[in-house]
Order: structure tokens, then C-alpha cells, then sequence
């Protein structure tokens, strides 16, 4: 993966509460013209192409199509055609990136970018080891009943990137697309783990409330995690 050389200009479609992480996996199903199209060229050429956020605030105002600046990157790794020439197929992100300018927009739409680029933000140590937290939330979650399955927490602990590991955890358990959109685009790789794990020590706290309130928690469990 970081080795992959990302073109300028990347053509990009925009889906609905959507956000494609570096690592990640988003199986797709493609029927409109327009990205049949794109995928025509894109399966010809470097298989790039970028997924945008729409940005949904402004839609009872206006017909433009509006989305979030900051995309995810994808390279398609499986594609299918059917018989009617809708397609599936399986985009792995591969980079975070702000969509600059748009250069092109039909047959479809097309953007130059700018690639964000991760720094640690902190010391070894200090990144190492946040797959240890991360994996001791999760389990904490799931020890106070939240619907992760153990297979999800196995893989996370099994994903020897730590940044990528943080990556993949935010794409799958996260379940706020405006904090998704926040931490793609921070690049500070310590700081976006620091969110990420208020995130999910807000998530816990929510969680032993519930069962305090079913009467399932003693009141000297509501301080552990």
C-alpha cells in the first residue's frame, strides 16, 4: 500500500453517509450511467477513484449535488458486471485526500487532489501502543453488551499496522459519519486516536448507564472500564 503511486486527478463519485478509510473495504453496487461510465475508464487505466461524502445540510435549498472536500482514495481489487451492466465490486481505500478542484464533471466527475499525508504526532511508543487501547475499549464494549462481534475485535488485534489498525476500527465501529469525516482528515495520527477513543469511552459510559438503569450494573462498576 505505500508504495502506490496516486494520480493528480482521480474521478470520484459521492454516496450518503459513506466514508472510505485507508485499508478499508467497501463492496459497491454501481447502476447509474454516469459511474458506469467512470468504471469503463477507471478498469482500463490505474483502477483509481475517490469516494466524497454528500453533504446533505443544504439539500432542501438547493438541486446541486454538494459533498465533503475530504474523500477517501480507492483502488478497485474485485469488479463483476451483470447481465443488465450494473456492477459489483470491492474498492480498498488506500489514501486520504481533499478533492481540490473539480477539472471535469461529464461525463463524470473528476478532481484534482491533495494528498493528506499521516504524521505520528508522538512518539514511538506512544503510537505502538494504541492498538492496545483500542483493543481494550472494543472489549469493553462488547463485555457491556455492545453488538461487535468477537470476530471484528480478533481481526483489529490481529492488524500489525497501528495506524492502520486505527483506521480500520474508525471505518467499522464509528458510527458518526461527522466524526468519520473529522478524523479522515486528520493527519496527526496521535490526535485522531486520542478522538477516536473519546469516541468510544463516550460510547462505554452510555453503555453502563443503560444497565444501570436496567439495574444490571452495582454502582461500583460505573467508574471501570
Amino acid at each position: 500500500m505505500q508504495n502506490i503511486k496516486i494520480p493528480k486527478e482521480v474521478p470520484f463519485m459521492t454516496l450518503s453517509d459513506a466514508v472510505l478509510f485507508p485499508q478499508a473495504i467497501m463492496p459497491l453496487f454501481i447502476f447509474e450511467q454516469r459511474y458506469r461510465k467512470m468504471l469503463d475508464d477507471v478498469l482500463t487505466s490505474d483502477r483509481f477513484f475517490a469516494v466524497a461524502t454528500l453533504d446533505e445540510r443544504t439539500q432542501e435549498t438547493t438541486t446541486e449535488e454538494k459533498f465533503y472536500p475530504v474523500a477517501g482514495i480507492g483502488i478497485i481489487r474485485v469488479c463483476r458486471q451483470n447481465p443488465d451492466g450494473n456492477l459489483n465490486l470491492i474498492l480498498q481505500g488506500v489514501a486520504r485526500a481533499k478533492l481540490e478542484l473539480v477539472v471535469n464533471e461529464k461525463p463524470y466527475r473528476k478532481a484534482s487532489i491533495h494528498p493528506i499525508i499521516s504524521t505520528p504526532g508522538g512518539t514511538d511508543q506512544q503510537i505502538a501502543s494504541m492498538k492496545k487501547q483500542i483493543v481494550h475499549l472494543i472489549q469493553t464494549q462488547h463485555r457491556l453488551g455492545a453488538n461487535i462481534p468477537k470476530d471484528i475485535i480478533l481481526f483489529l488485534s490481529n492488524v500489525n499496522d497501528p495506524e492502520g489498525m486505527l483506521d480500520l476500527a474508525i471505518y467499522t465501529l464509528c458510527s458518526s459519519t461527522a466524526l468519520k469525516l473529522e478524523l479522515l482528515e486528520t493527519s496527526n495520527i496521535l490526535s485522531r486516536f486520542e478522538k477516536f477513543a473519546l469516541f468510544l469511552e463516550t460510547e462505554i459510559n452510555q453503555l453502563k448507564l443503560n444497565m444501570k438503569l436496567k439495574g444490571k450494573l452495582d454502582d461500583d462498576d460505573i467508574g471501570n472500564n
